[in-house]
């Protein structure tokens, strides 16, 4: 059975509240052998547990807050894969990236499968945004284009 958008999007809503949290109700939302590429690890992590063992740490000393912007989800057979940019803030850091997740449905529960991140920008290939303020700039530009025009299919 297909997996609803709007499902999804409850799906993401929560999981984002759970990290903003720090909740480590977090993990969770992944499958029991997810894989994930993240910033923070040069290397493919398999299993949810290798993942909680090397990142839960970063759940102790505050909240942080995090923007899932201009989510594209598609519908695959009883999975999903949403791409989005994310903006994660904590204290004074900010981490500007592209993030792909696979969301599949296990029994009734929608889990993610793999999740994949990646720097905005390419090394070499665009000058450094100064400011977050030259990124939001950037976003919001490219919002209302893809606004004005649709999403490219």
């Amino acid at each position: 059975m297909a997996i609803a958008e709007q499902d999804v999007r409850d799906f993401l809503k929560s999981w984002v509240a759970a990290y903003e949290s720090g909740d480590k109700a977090f993990f969770d939302f992944f499958a029991p052998d997810a894989s994930l590429f993240t910033l923070s690890v040069p290397t493919r992590i398999d299993g949810v547990e290798e993942f909680r063992r090397g990142f839960e740490e970063n759940f102790e000393g505050g909240k942080r807050r995090s923007q899932i912007l201009s989510p594209e989800i598609r519908a695959v057979g009883d999975g999903a894969v949403v791409s989005y940019h994310n903006r994660v803030s904590f204290g004074s850091q900010t981490s500007n990236m592209r993030a792909t997740v696979v969301i599949v449905q296990q029994n009734s529960d929608l889990k993610i499968a793999h999740l994949h991140n990646s720097p905005l920008q390419a090394v070499g290939v665009l000058p450094a945004a100064r400011r977050p303020e030259d990124v939001t700039l950037l976003e919001e530009r490219v919002a209302t284009a893809a606004a004005a025009v649709g999403t490219p299919k």
